[in-house]
């Protein structure tokens, strides 16, 4: 008896240690086993919002639509992720913008207030308070040759081309044909060279601009919309008394000047017909 009791608490320790190693973890198997790794991907970029230049090709409003004439200058917009700036076609406005899911909306325009040729003033005026008025956007094509339809209100709409493909900038860090340092040679008759030692020139990259105007240093935003170069928003410059008879790129610049690359030479036509001859390395 002794033995046979001995031997229940051996059988019940044995039978003990097999359950607890039956219920141990077994390997995952199936299909958890098979997974594939998954692979690190890198997210396209978005082209869902307005980015860079564009120049006005038509407007509706009312039904009625009005497209820039062979005389005017085109109205453009040129966008850098938190703000708007362009040229109404006279005038150089600038506000802060946001662009998300097909909502646009800009802050408060400030725009300069030069007196415009008749031929501009009725298509500025229509264009400004069309653009105070946007509410949404599309965009269509492939990127470099987009169209940017802005709606404003319910049934007004402003149609754009992408400002890239024929030498202009859309961003910032797409070359044009118009980067480099140009220095002035041969203002308009006339004019002249201005006597300071320091030459007449302008460093252009991108849409910075920035140099001697031949009275003030000066610096700012270009914008290059249709073989034309003119400031958008604020320009930076020095206080110098410039002498009318000079031939000064600031006041030049602000009105716009036709522009024109062959080689080397870079050729600015005003708005009085005078060219301005400048060259680069």
């Amino acid at each position: 008896m002794t033995r046979t009791r001995f031997l229940f608490p051996l059988l019940a320790l044995a039978l003990g240690t097999s359950s607890f190693v039956a219920a141990a973890p077994t390997p995952l198997t199936g299909t958890f086993a098979q997974a594939a790794p998954i692979t690190p991907t890198t997210a396209a970029p978005d082209n869902s919002v307005p980015i860079g230049g564009y120049s006005l090709v038509s407007l509706t409003e009312n039904g009625q639509t009005t497209a820039p004439g062979s005389a005017a200058i085109r109205p453009t917009l040129d966008f850098d992720g938190k703000r708007v700036s362009g040229s109404s076609g006279c005038n150089s406005f600038g506000a802060s913008y946001v662009a998300r899911q097909k909502v646009l909306r800009f802050g408060a325009l400030a725009s300069t207030l030069r007196a415009c040729p008749d031929y501009v003033d009725g298509l500025e005026a229509q264009f400004l308070k069309l653009l105070r008025g946007v509410n949404r956007f599309e965009l269509s094509g492939m990127s470099g040759n987009q169209t940017l339809t802005l709606f404003s209100g319910s049934n007004n709409r402003m149609v754009f081309a992408q400002n890239i493909g024929a030498g202009e900038v859309a961003s910032v860090g797409i070359r044009s044909k118009y980067d480099g340092t140009w220095t002035l040679n041969r203002p308009p008759a006339g004019l002249r060279l201005s006597s300071d030692t320091r030459p007449t020139q302008f460093t252009l990259k991108g849409s910075d601009i920035s140099g001697f105007d031949g009275c003030n240093q000066f610096s700012g935003k270009l914008n290059i919309s249709s073989g034309r170069l003119m400031f958008v928003g604020p320009v930076m410059s020095t206080k110098v008394f410039c002498p009318p008879q000079e031939a000064n790129l600031v006041p030049l610049l602000t009105v716009g000047a036709a522009a024109a690359v062959q080689g080397k030479t870079l050729t600015l036509t005003d708005v009085n017909g005078g060219q301005w001859v400048l060259s680069r390395p």
